[in-house]
């Protein structure tokens, strides 16, 4: 399909942008040409769409169940027991209704990892995002959370695999996945040209953990085995010393950053921004942020490093913001990030009336500092529109069987 927006805000400027199949083709004022879809409103600025590294998409299902309790807490007494009674419908009602949130609220691709990877995907296909989806290895699941589930789910899944779906082998943490299964998933990966998707130095008591039982802080551990390397994504990296940082930056480990979640959660300690170039950002699950907003994690991710740091110019409007849409988009190898011809048309479309965006002096500052997800007006990915106006086709349904889903897991 070809796109033409007209009298778009692109950088102070007002332009037109025509896109055709999966990437941008023209940006110039008063574009003299015919397109399928034509989008004229006169009071919209464009940016790149939003990339969320780390998520649990079904996971909305659990929003608002357990709140404000310690981490282990939460997973053992709460979650995990909830989890084990989700079936492969209720994974797919809750994937459905992050997804829905997420393209509200100017995402377009999220890296997931969850049980029943297969209907995760179909979520997102019929949705039409982009998705990075793990095939999960956790020791204490059982069957589910085997190896040779993950090998099985790997060669029925890849064939589903394109431009916009991508897998990734997904071992849980370090204490949740032995060192053979570690050493195997790193293999895999690496024999299947896929990424790695773990969690990892999240909390202090993961930290000690790892030290009682190997000898080795978390990063010091996974170098020694073997696991650590450019195809790897690691998540929340919250308590890490000077040296481990340094050992994940040789071995161009791709960091991702969760303010939100780390902060509701309690986790004890701040995310060093700093020592790290690249940092891509994600929300967690919906059931530990407790929303999948990329512009509230955007501002809370700014705001944060300011407040540690005493330092009001840490982590700038732009770099916040290149953290939610560029670097997330570089990580896992997408040609986007950017609204420039030849790049991949994920967009979106701000609404400029929005009273958080008036009067309009900056809009990358107004997105990071003032705006909420409730600012987009339209989302594009891959040259496709998913929202205008801000409807989404078919919202309603997929509300009504995410609420019957959850309702049903609860009682």
């Amino acid at each position: 399909m070809s796109i033409l927006i007209k009298n778009v805000e692109l950088k102070g400027k007002s332009v037109d942008i025509l896109t055709d199949g999966e990437r941008i083709t023209e940006i110039a004022p008063d574009l003299k040409v015919e397109a399928e879809h034509v989008i004229d409103k006169r009071h919209l600025a464009v940016i790149p769409s939003f990339y969320n590294t780390h998520t649990h998409a079904a996971m909305s299902l659990l929003r608002g169940v357990a709140d404000d309790l310690h981490l282990m807490e939460w997973l053992e007494k709460h979650i995990w027991p909830l989890e084990a009674k989700m079936t492969d419908k209720d994974i797919y009602a809750g994937s459905k209704l992050s997804i829905l949130e997420m393209i509200k609220s100017g995402t377009t691709f999220f890296n997931d990892m969850y049980w029943h990877p297969e209907v995760t995907i179909k979520a997102a296909k019929e949705m039409g995002v982009r998705a990075s989806i793990g095939l999960t290895l956790l020791d204490g699941a059982g069957e589910n959370g085997s190896k040779e589930t993950v090998d099985r789910n790997f060669h029925i899944l890849k064939e589903e695999c394109n431009s916009t779906i991508s897998l990734t082998i997904a071992p849980h943490a370090i204490y949740t996945v032995s060192e053979e299964n570690l050493i195997w998933a790193k293999e895999f990966a690496d024999k299947n040209d896929l990424m790695l998707h773990i969690h990892l130095a999240e909390t202090e008591t993961e930290v000690e953990g790892c030290i009682e039982k190997t000898g080795h802080r978390p990063v010091h551990y996974l170098e020694k085995i073997g696991f650590l390397g450019k195809n790897v994504i690691a998540a929340h990296n919250v308590w890490l010393e000077a040296d481990e940082k340094d050992i994940l930056n040789k071995r161009e480990v791709k960091i991702n950053h969760n303010p939100v979640s780390n902060m509701k959660l309690g986790v004890g300690n701040t995310f060093d921004y700093s020592a790290f170039k690249g940092v891509t950002l994600g929300t967690d699950g919906a059931s530990s942020n407790n929303n999948l907003d990329m512009s509230e994690e955007m501002k809370i991710a700014a705001l944060l490093q300011k407040h540690v740091s005493a330092d009001p110019t840490r982590l700038p409007a732009r770099e916040a913001f290149d953290m939610a849409s560029m670097n997330g988009a570089h990580a896992f190898g997408y040609d986007a990030g950017r609204i420039k011809e030849g790049m991949l048309a994920d967009m979106l479309l701000i609404d400029l009336r929005n009273p958080c965006m008036v009067p309009g002096l900056n809009v990358i500052s107004d997105l990071v500092y003032a705006a909420n997800g409730n600012s987009v007006d339209t989302t594009i990915c891959n040259g496709k529109v998913l929202m205008e106006g801000r409807v989404v086709e078919n919202e309603e349904k997929i509300r009504e069987a995410a609420i019957a889903a959850a309702r049903e897991l609860i009682n």
